[in-house]
């Protein structure tokens, strides 16, 4: 791995682990998720994405749509080093742990560096209004190199968002 390329690595699990505490934090909550961002500033400061909307759409595939938009926006302009982007998703085949449910994460760093990864979970608790408190417990993670789509230009929406 050269010197740029551990530097993406390591800028990605940066933004993999603010991704994910924000997603737990969420989802312990409310029992539910929206598709979010995170971005990674020049100054090395993450920082969650939001959009400037009155009203966001209730849509996970608009709100998906648009907040990539967004990033890609940021990213082509030079704002950003790096980007994720994260929704909740249904398994196609559940997880080897039984898990139907899981968190997918687009993030891009600007050297081309992109990862897809997919960190299956299930909640259990949050009945008896809320006597039992949600946990979330949290599978093998997957992760494989992705196509750089941010900062070229050619933000797509994912399939499989619900």
């Amino acid at each position: 791995m050269t010197g740029s390329e551990d530097r993406a690595h390591r800028l990605a699990t940066q933004l993999l682990n603010a991704s994910m505490s924000y997603a737990r934090l969420i989802l312990r909550r409310y029992g539910q998720l929206g598709p979010f961002g995170f971005s990674l500033n020049r100054e090395g400061e993450v920082m969650r994405e939001t959009l400037d909307l009155p009203r966001l759409p209730r849509d996970p595939e608009r709100l998906w749509k648009l907040l990539g938009e967004h990033l890609a926006d940021r990213a082509q302009r030079g704002k950003v080093e790096a980007v994720a982007m994260a929704a909740n998703v249904t398994l196609d085949e559940p997880s080897a742990e039984g898990y139907a449910d899981a968190v997918a994460l687009r993030i891009e760093h600007e050297s081309g560096y992109a990862l897809d990864v997919t960190v299956p979970y299930r909640i259990y608790g949050g009945q008896l209004k809320n006597l039992l408190p949600r946990r979330m417990a949290v599978g093998k993670v997957l992760a494989e190199e992705g196509e750089c789509r941010m900062f070229t230009g050619q933000g797509r929406p994912a399939r499989g968002l619900r």
